[in-house]
């Protein structure tokens, strides 16, 4: 990039100095054949006047001026013409000096020509010489540059190859090739402890979550048995039964609440790589069949234009995960005799659902824990994993407000 950098700059400093180099050539070739032409009409005058104005054009040794008597005063005055010669059928260009001057009392006009020597072809000659001795200095610099500069980053291009192919959530170590510009190695020493360090936090952060998860749901797991254990049990009362229902429930909510924070953890490690072909309308089918119990319970009506044939490449889990909490979100939202508009095509899901009210603040509508609902089954996690899952998947997560309807748009591409 920098060799065309200066390629570009080069050029344009050169096609300056050409048109200067031009402009100052073809002046001081004027100004020349001008010098000349002021020394020719001196020595003409001179010896018309020792003449006695009686000198017959050959004196001159040539035939390039015409003079005649004139009543009019004239200033010097050099122009460029054209004069046609007959031995070459063309017009060839001259630089002409019309003057004046006085002698007995008589003005004499006086014109004389001098060719230009084929000064334009001359000029032109020139610059093209030099144009082409540039061009040439100029390929060889490109072309020298661009290999030098190729074989001295070869070293950084083969770094940052590695660095792309590079898998933190792998437990292989990053290999990099020694180089013979020490600033090289230096940068690839330091990638090497940074990616090192970065890689065992990874992992330890890796291990700790599924630790954490694994231990929490143990006890978790014992503590609901032994509630459902308790609550059948004749002997206890009411109150007592009431106030174990509130645990059993409590405990249900921190065991969901763990799953999905180990979800989110898993999201945001990427530890969902393998990627396949998922039927969006098959898989959209599948998800509202859990969700019938709900919808005869409140009577929601369900308006479907699920397309056929719409393939999308993703991780299936994933895939799943998403389009689950959008629908999840959608039916939680929505009251009693309410109505869910659910659409798909081949680059975008779209799902609407009126539960009425104003729209929904944006500012942390996909931040966790969030909530903007008092549903209390709602842990304000649910968009904020949709949207982390649009984003490591290049999709986008679009929310809006059209007529009382609350719209969450998936566009695949």
């Amino acid at each position: 990039m920098s060799s065309r950098n200066y390629l570009v700059v080069f050029f344009v400093l050169l096609v300056l100095f050409f048109w200067v180099f031009y402009f100052i050539l073809h002046i001081t070739v004027e100004q020349n054949i001008d010098e000349i032409l002021s020394n020719r009409r001196n020595n003409i005058i001179e010896l018309f006047k020792v003449k006695d104005g009686k000198v017959p054009a050959d004196e001159f040794g040539f035939t390039d001026f015409m003079m005649k008597p004139t009543g009019t005063a004239i200033q010097d005055l050099y122009a460029d013409t054209l004069i046609f010669e007959k031995t070459d059928m063309e017009f060839d260009e001259y630089r002409k000096l019309t003057s004046a001057f006085e002698f007995k009392g008589q003005l004499y006009r006086l014109e004389i020509v001098k060719a230009h020597l084929e000064t334009e072809e001359i000029i032109s000659t020139i610059v093209l010489s030099l144009v082409l001795t540039f061009l040439l200095i100029l390929g060889v610099f490109y072309f020298t540059t661009r290999y030098f500069s190729a074989k001295l980053w070869q070293p950084f291009h083969d770094t940052l190859g590695k660095l792309k192919a590079f898998e933190i959530e792998k437990p292989s170590k990053l290999m990099l090739s020694d180089s013979s510009v020490e600033e090289f190695n230096v940068l690839n020493k330091s990638i090497l402890e940074l990616t090192e360090r970065t890689q065992k936090a990874f992992l330890n952060q890796k291990q700790f979550t599924e630790n954490a998860s694994h231990e929490m749901q143990t006890p978790l797991a014992v503590i609901q048995s032994q509630l459902e254990m308790w609550i059948g049990d004749p002997a206890m009362t009411e109150v007592q039964s009431e106030k174990i229902r509130m645990l059993l429930d409590a405990i249900q909510r921190l065991s969901k609440l763990n799953k999905t924070l180990l979800l989110l953890a898993k999201i945001d490690n990427q530890q969902f790589p393998d990627k396949e072909n998922n039927d969006l309308k098959l898989l959209v089918e599948k998800i509202l069949s859990y969700f019938e119990g709900h919808q005869e319970n409140l009577q929601i009506d369900l308006a479907l234009t699920l397309n056929e044939n719409i393939s999308i490449e993703a991780n299936a889990t994933m895939l799943d995960v998403l389009l689950t909490n959008l629908i999840k979100n959608a039916f939680l939202h929505t009251h009693k005799e309410g109505i869910i508009h659910i659409k798909t095509t081949h680059s975008s899901f779209e799902i609407r659902n009126s539960p009425g009210g104003a729209a929904l603040s944006t500012d942390k509508l996909f931040q966790r824990f969030s909530k903007q609902s008092i549903n209390r089954d709602s842990w304000g996690l649910g968009l904020a994993i949709a949207k982390k899952i649009c984003d490591l998947n290049g999709w986008t997560l679009e929310y809006k407000f059209q007529e009382t309807e609350h719209v969450f748009k998936v566009t695949f591409e």
